[in-house]
Parts: structure tokens; C-alpha cells; sequence
């Protein structure tokens, strides 16, 4: 009996040929007849037609007989591959029930090609998803193999197996694993007749099996302790930053913490598996050496032996699992304690800060105060200011008032002198005259003198009309002169007020 992957022949027996198909793809992917043939269902094909038989992928049509002895409770597992896995071992061992069938639950680690796609989310929170671990760059997924073994009748008996890999075929060095241990075993074999033992079966997809356990939990392993370390080395005094952090790594714990409890109920029902088909070896051990599967009593020895060496490893796999699930219940308390120092530290730093706000506040409010008693003070100087100013406008007003009636005394003074000046001017040419400038000479005022007669007055009349005539002239001159200075002056200083004004503004 012979097995290789993805599409080589699986030989059982002297002339009989069996394939295994090397994914799950593969296995939902077939059809019955398809499978038959050889070729992909058509794109049309209903559901229905995509049945379990399809996924056996049995190539010889002269052992087409052999479908019939699949157990039903076998092919109806494949159809149900997403429920827990079942297995069936004979209780009672006999020539014609040699038969058996499982499902083995494997985990597998991945290398991650798109790390920023794989992140914790709800769905990994589900441990049938796969679950990514960021520190080693992998992906833990889960997936199962199907084994089911028979020895159809006769005198020497022919041995047919079925194995379905649910792995995906993507990883094709995982999915021949257990084919080239199995290659392996039968080329060590001394005859065909040996090959037909199930034990080689049985141990390849085991020690496959156990391996892909070991390396998935050392992964979840190094992602825990990287967990770990990163949490020892936080500086709690970072604050809000690293809460962000923490929060990332709660639900990156508890996607673990969910997987490693599914991994437990895994682990269990492998090792039922494993010891049942220790018991099934020991039960038919004498029907395998009369079918010359085996050739003697004493290979029961290696047998026994190679099956508590897996179940060996398999109890240290278990117990390292329940060191895992007590590591990551004990960084979920780091965690936690980092978070209480983290919200400590924020407690202080806000009552620090608080403290400063209510001394700011304090101090603001002192200068409010300050500048409170500092605006009264500015505000009775300026009343006082104001009472001052008002003052002053009172005597300012009464000295307008005093200004008023002084130029009003003024100006009856001022019409006073100018009603002077005018009788003045109005005299003065005929007084001057009369008793000063001419005729006061002696010529005039003489015995002998000419003018002693009052028929000579109109020379006195002619002297003095011309006289005043011009002293009146003057004087309008003059007051008209004035009068345009003043006009003048008024005008300039306007202008000049306009001016400064303008370039104020």
C-alpha cells in the first residue's frame, strides 16, 4: 500500500489504486461522477449533486464496489466537516469487521502574507477561524483529516483506505506531510503484503499531526511571551497612549485565551483517538498477522510502542497547553495591573493638574481683585476728576459770564470812544483852526488884523470844512484797512485748523 498527495496514486491492496485528495477545496469541489472520471463539476451542477461520494475522488472503476462499504455515519461526517469530529473503532474485533474511520483535529501554523489584512477581530474570536499572531508573523488555522480503513473479504483479505485532507491546498508542503511519511514507511516495508497494515496509516497522519500541534502551540507560546515582555517594559507613566496599546493586546489575549480552550477539547479528542486505536491494534493484532499484514506476534511490541510514544508526545502537548492557558491568564493579569498603574498614574497627573488649575484659578482670581480694587480707585479719581473738571467748567462758565459783561462794558466804552473820536473828528479840524494853527497868529488876532470883522467867517468856514472832510476820509480808510486784516487773519487761522484737522484724521 502506497500514498502520495495531491493526485498520485494511493495503492491498497494487489491491484486495486485509491487517491487522496490534498484539500478541502478539492474534497468540495468534486462530484461523484466528476470524481469518477476525473474532471471538475460543471459551474451548473446543483448542490445537491456535489455529495459526499465526490469527495473520495476514487479513480479505478474496478473498485467501484468499494463505495458501498464506507459507513454511512463516514459520509455523512464529510458532509458535515464544520461539527465536532466523530470516530468509530470496532468494539469487537473479527474476520470481517476490521474496519474503522476518524476525523483527526490538526492546527496548522501559516506564514502571514498580509499582516495589516490579519488583525484581531470578532471573527477571530471564534476559535474555528484561524487566529494571527503578529510576534512569530503566522496564522494558527485549524482543519481536519479523514481516515477510514477496511479490509474487504477473502481468503487473504484486501486492504482500502480512504484519506481526505481538509487543508487547503495553498500549503502544499503541509498537505504532503503525512503522504511522504507514509511513502517513507512502505518503501521500508519488506513486502507488499506488510504494506497493508493500517499502523503505517495510522502513525503518518499522527506524527503529521502531532508535529503541526507542537509547532502552532510553540507559536501561541512566543506570542505570549512577546505579550509579556512588551508589558514589563511599559512606562506606566506614558498614560493615555498606552491604554490604546493595552486595549489591542486584551483582545488579542482573549482571542487566545478562546482558541487555547478549543484546543483543549482538540487535544482530548485526540487522545481518544489515539488510545482507541491503540486498543483496535491490540484487538486485532492476531487477525492482521493471519492476514499477514504483520509478521508475528512480537510486532505487537513496536506497535504498542510507536503508539505510546505519540500518546507520550500527545500528554506534553496537552500539558503545555494548559501552561499556555495559565501564561495567558497570568499576562491578562499583568495587563491588568499595568492598567491599574496606568489609571493610577493618570489619577495623580490629573490631580496634579488639577492642583495647578485651582492655584491658576486662585491667582486669577487674586488679580481679579486686584484689578477689581485697582478699577474703584481709577474710578472715584475719575469722579474726583470729574467733580474738578465740573468745577472748573462752573468757573469757566462764570468767568465766561464776567468775559461777556466785560466786553459788553467794553464795547459801550468802545461806542463810547468812538462817538469821542468822531465829535473829536468832527471838532478837532474847526477848534484847530479856529483857535491854534491860524488863527491864533497875530496876523489874525491883531488890531490891524483883516479878519477882526465877523464878515470874514466864511475863511474860517472854508479852512475847516476841507479839513474835516479829509480827517473823516482817514479814518474810514483806516477802519475799512482794519477791517480786511481781520477778515484775513480770521480766514487764515481757519484754514490752518482745517488743515491740522485733516491730517489728524
Amino acid at each position: 500500500m502506497r500514498g502520495l498527495a495531491q493526485g498520485r496514486p494511493f495503492e491498497v491492496g494487489d491491484d486495486d489504486q485509491l487517491p487522496i485528495l490534498s484539500s478541502a477545496k478539492d474534497f468540495k469541489r468534486r462530484s461523484t461522477h466528476d470524481v469518477l472520471r476525473g474532471h471538475s463539476p460543471a459551474p451548473s451542477a446543483p448542490k445537491a449533486y456535489r455529495s459526499f461520494i465526490g469527495l473520495t475522488a476514487i479513480l479505478n472503476s474496478r473498485i467501484l464496489k468499494a463505495l458501498s462499504r464506507l459507513h454511512l455515519s463516514f459520509t455523512n461526517a464529510l458532509a458535515n466537516i464544520e461539527y465536532p469530529s466523530p470516530m468509530c473503532f470496532p468494539s469487537r474485533a473479527t474476520h470481517s469487521n476490521l474496519s474503522f474511520w476518524f476525523f483527526l483535529p490538526t492546527r496548522v501554523q501559516v506564514r502571514c502574507r498580509d499582516p495589516k489584512a490579519h488583525v484581531k477581530g470578532k471573527s477571530q474570536m471564534n476559535p474555528i477561524n484561524y487566529l494571527y499572531l503578529d510576534a512569530p508573523n503566522v496564522d494558527v488555522r485549524g482543519s481536519k483529516i479523514a481516515l477510514h480503513y477496511w479490509v474487504d473479504g477473502g481468503g487473504r483479505g484486501s486492504p482500502k483506505a480512504v484519506v481526505v485532507n481538509f487543508q487547503d491546498g495553498r500549503w502544499k508542503r503541509v498537505v504532503e506531510e503525512p503522504m511522504f511519511r507514509l511513502r517513507d514507511s512502505y518503501q521500508e516495508c519488506e513486502s507488499r503484503r506488510l504494506g497493508g497494515d493500517p499502523i503505517y496509516l495510522q502513525m503518518s497522519v499522527f506524527n503529521s499531526a502531532l508535529r503541526w500541534w507542537n509547532n502552532s502551540l510553540s507559536s501561541v507560546d512566543d506570542q505570549l511571551i512577546a505579550y509579556e515582555e512588551a508589558l514589563l517594559r511599559q512606562d506606566l507613566a506614558a498614560g493615555s497612549d498606552l491604554l490604546q496599546l493595552n486595549a489591542k493586546t486584551n483582545r488579542s489575549l482573549h482571542c487566545i485565551a478562546a482558541h487555547l480552550q478549543r484546543y483543549d477539547s482538540e487535544l482530548q479528542l485526540f487522545f481518544n483517538i489515539l488510545d482507541q486505536a491503540k486498543t483496535y491494534n491490540m484487538t486485532c493484532h492476531r487477525h492482521f498477522v493471519r492476514l499477514l499484514f504483520r509478521r508475528s506476534e512480537q510486532d505487537l511490541d513496536w506497535v504498542l510502542t510507536a503508539l505510546g510514544r505519540a500518546e507520550s508526545l500527545l500528554t506534553v502537548l496537552r500539558t503545555f497547553r494548559e501552561e499556555l492557558q495559565q501564561k495567558a491568564s497570568n499576562v491578562m493579569g499583568l495587563l491588568v495591573d499595568n492598567n491599574k498603574g496606568i489609571s493610577g498614574q493618570l489619577v495623580v497627573q490629573n490631580g496634579i493638574t488639577m492642583h495647578k488649575i485651582l492655584e491658576t484659578s486662585r491667582d486669577q482670581a487674586k488679580e481679579s481683585l486686584n484689578i477689581a480694587a485697582q478699577t474703584k480707585q481709577l474710578t472715584e479719581q475719575m469722579a474726583k476728576v470729574l467733580h474738578e473738571t465740573q468745577k472748573e467748567t462752573e468757573a469757566s462758565r462764570q468767568l465766561a459770564i464776567q468775559s461777556q459783561r466785560l466786553s459788553e462794558e467794553m464795547m459801550k466804552d468802545s461806542v463810547a470812544m468812538k462817538t469821542v473820536a468822531l465829535v473829536t473828528v468832527l471838532f478837532l479840524p474847526g477848534t484847530s483852526f479856529a483857535m491854534q494853527a491860524i488863527l491864533a497868529m497875530p496876523f489874525f488876532t491883531g488890531d490891524s488884523s483883516p479878519f477882526d470883522k465877523p464878515e470874514l467867517i466864511w475863511v474860517w468856514v472854508v479852512l475847516t470844512v476841507p479839513a474835516t472832510i479829509v480827517c473823516f476820509g482817514f479814518y474810514l480808510a483806516w477802519k475799512q484797512r482794519e477791517t480786511r486784516r481781520r477778515e484775513q487773519r480770521v480766514l487764515s487761522e481757519d484754514v490752518e485748523s482745517a488743515t491740522i484737522a485733516q491730517s489728524s484724521q
